[in-house]
């Protein structure tokens, strides 16, 4: 649905180039530092969000894309999030905490493009608020270097659950 076809494994070495890539965007999405992350994405990105729907258990799983942005609408949201004056639900900032895991890294036919498969658990707390929200999924990154530096091409997210708790979605997955 997302991910290229791969060629195998990356090398020992760039394979430690992505987990600390991605390492590094968790830290700086927990600091609401938009504005570095996005400056991790490349200009043609594809971000979705994915929910589970599973009707009865001999029924076969439906995948519903509830988020499909692209680098504008992402330029919308993180200057949205970045600045208290627009945005309600994040004001105060709430407090997050993203674990990043099971990090799977594949070549691909393109050159310096990388096909990543993890699994994602982002912890979310409102401040003065006792409601915690978990998202839990699996997402599809394809990574892509740029001028010597990995950045984003591609994202899926396919989160492990069919209804959002929280009701809306305004963290960056």
């Amino acid at each position: 649905m997302n991910v290229l076809p791969t060629t195998g494994a990356v090398s020992a070495e760039i394979y430690y180039d992505i987990q600390r890539f991605l390492a590094d965007e968790a830290a700086l999405l927990d600091r609401h530092d938009y504005a570095a992350w996005f400056a991790l994405l490349t200009p043609d990105i594809s971000y979705r969000v994915a929910v589970h729907q599973v009707r009865s258990r001999g029924s076969r799983e439906q995948v519903h894309e509830i988020i499909d942005e692209d680098s504008d609408n992402l330029r919308l949201r993180v200057d949205q999030l970045a600045n208290p004056k627009l945005t309600v639900s994040e004001n105060p900032a709430s407090l997050y905490r993203r674990f990043v895991t099971n990090i799977r890294a594949d070549t691909t036919e393109i050159a310096d493009t990388f096909a990543v498969k993890t699994n994602v658990l982002v912890y979310k707390n409102r401040t003065g608020n006792d409601q915690v929200d978990l998202y839990a999924g699996e997402r599809e990154d394809v990574l892509r270097r740029v001028d010597g530096s990995l950045r984003i091409a591609s994202r899926l997210v396919r989160l492990d659950q069919s209804v959002l708790l929280g009701g809306t979605l305004s963290t960056l997955l």
